[in-house]
């Protein structure tokens, strides 16, 4: 039952020998194959998982009962490695309420390693493995059959790779003393239950634009927005089809009170309008009577301008000790997430658990030394040599 013989996983008892093969293996590659461009869940296409020695194509449009898979992703025992693989456990955690518990996450560990964040799969094939993959099926519709030996060939390279990408990862990894820094940040991303579970009362922080509104303005963002939420998702439909973020952001700013004023709004939808009107003004009228949310004060002008020219040496201190340990930059901080913590400290409104630089493994990193920085405990020198600056100890009696 391999994918390179085109065979899809279809039965019951085809799907138990994919099980006792996977408990066998003890690590297992991972993907999957999805529709979501016109539903608010998406449709599980395909599942490819990979053991050392098969490669399985599992056809969930045939009726099977994938709850046996879930198993597998929430076993302590079983590794599963996978490319990016959130969306992937998002789909077996809505269906079955799984989380994974032992997850090795290919991209993840090429930021540790240095090859850079956000690593398509196939660049990490390239320079991992030195093999080439065809392209051409990234769009395709995997809920169409049958499928084509072009597409199932393409489905069975999304997983054929992943075991010899992890290991050596990991060896390169344990040579550079990072392991534990990784497997704390896939324990983060993947392991936390809590970053499976929505709530829609809390779907406003995620609408675009929303950085220009007052608390009172906020307040009905909330409310509009959860309306969005739970509508699309009984619709099952793409939240975009019933207010898109600018016209959502324009019913928080001016907070029609009848379906005339709501109607009069740009870019919101007619017939939306006509089926949806009395709803969402009734939810703008929740947000202007309950609980205003309160913003994080913006520091004064002075202190973003002090945080705008300090950026660029923090982001220079933060590259060099990335450069050094071989982790992706990214993975770390972005300079925007600099200004943001380096005006709250000038200002005196440090707040760290706001800022991911200043929690776990990176503070340990370059957290710590911004802050010395900002605080003018330390000064750069130019060097001839990488990472081209060093880290100077200044005298506290200045």
């Amino acid at each position: 039952m391999t994918a390179d013989r085109d065979v899809l996983i279809t039965s019951p008892s085809e799907l138990d020998e994919v099980v006792s093969s996977s408990r066998s293996a003890r690590s297992i590659g991972m993907d999957t194959e999805f529709l979501r461009e016109k539903t608010y869940r998406a449709k599980l296409c395909l599942v490819q998982i990979a053991t050392e020695d098969e490669i399985y194509l599992i056809d969930p449009l045939q009726g099977l009962d994938l709850g046996v898979v879930a198993g597998l992703i929430g076993d302590p025992e079983i590794e599963v490695i996978v490319h990016a693989g959130k969306q992937d456990f998002e789909l077996f955690y809505e269906d079955y309420g799984v989380v994974p518990t032992n997850v090795f996450d290919v991209q993840l560990g090429a930021a540790f390693a240095g090859y850079g964040s956000s690593l398509p799969y196939g660049r990490l094939v390239s320079e991992l493995g030195g093999v080439q993959l065809v392209k051409g099926e990234s769009y395709t519709d995997w809920c169409r059959r049958p499928l084509t030996s072009s597409q199932t060939r393409y489905a069975a390279d999304d997983v054929r790779y992943l075991g010899a990408i992890g290991a050596r990862l990991k060896k390169e990894l344990e040579s550079l003393g990072r392991v534990e820094w990784a497997m704390e940040e896939m324990r983060r991303q993947f392991e936390d239950k809590e970053s499976y579970r929505f709530d829609p009362s809390s779907a406003w922080r995620k609408v675009s634009g929303r950085g220009s509104l007052s608390s009172r303005q906020l307040a009905i963002l909330r409310e509009v927005a959860r309306w969005r939420e739970e509508t699309a998702s009984n619709r099952n439909v793409p939240r975009g089809w019933l207010v898109k973020d600018p016209s959502l952001i324009e019913i928080a700013r001016r907070g029609p009170s009848s379906p005339a004023e709501l109607k009069g709004i740009r870019g919101f939808n007619a017939r939306e309008a006509d089926r949806s009107a009395r709803a969402i003004v009734a939810a703008v009228d929740a947000g202007r009577r309950g609980e205003a949310i309160e913003s994080i004060p913006t520091p004064p002008k002075s202190a973003q301008a002090r945080a705008r020219m300090l950026s660029g040496l923090a982001d220079a201190v933060v590259r060099a000790r990335c450069e050094e340990a071989k982790i992706a930059t990214e993975l770390v901080t972005n300079r925007t997430e600099l200004e943001g913590l380096l005006a709250e400290v000038v200002n005196g409104s440090l707040e760290p658990s706001r800022h991911r630089i200043l929690n776990g493994w990176r503070r340990d990193l370059a957290g710590d030394a911004v802050l010395d920085l900002a605080r003018g405990r330390i000064a750069l020198k130019a060097i001839d040599r990488v990472p081209y600056i060093q880290e100077v100890p200044l005298d506290d009696e200045r």
